[in-house]
């Protein structure tokens, strides 16, 4: 297994242990100060975030093994991977807010907060043998 995966699989598994205890805590929130149909909006916010995350590590990990070969597929892989999370977020936004008529203030704290992951997430990448 390259370093650049096993540095990817640390920095995928931190951010999602960051995201899920954001998760819980958001939880634990709207069930003191609100009911249970915000909490489980902001649980599915949340969960859209997480969804993204793994999206974006899966669609990673496949460009390292296609750029190996092909360099300029595996840049493709990386913006057909963006442009994928972008638009899974806005058709569960919108699926969870129309559809399921979600509390749309909870979905969106949910999912700004998880969001703050991003920002939480430090992990040694140095090169040990």
């Amino acid at each position: 297994m390259s370093f650049a995966l096993v540095v990817m699989r640390r920095v995928v598994r931190r951010l999602l242990i960051v995201q899920l205890i954001l998760m819980l805590i958001i939880a634990l929130g709207y069930l003191v100060f609100q009911n249970l149909n915000a909490l489980s909006a902001a649980v599915y916010g949340a969960a859209i975030t997480i969804i993204g995350t793994l999206l974006m590590a899966w669609r990673i990990a496949r460009a390292g093994e296609v750029a190996a070969t092909q360099k300029q597929q595996g840049y493709i892989e990386v913006y057909i991977g963006a442009i994928q999370k972008f638009v899974l977020t806005l058709v569960l936004m919108a699926f969870g807010m129309g559809f399921l008529k979600l509390d749309p203030l909870a979905v969106l704290v949910g999912f700004a907060v998880t969001q703050l992951s991003f920002i939480a997430n430090k992990v040694d990448t140095r090169y040990s043998t």
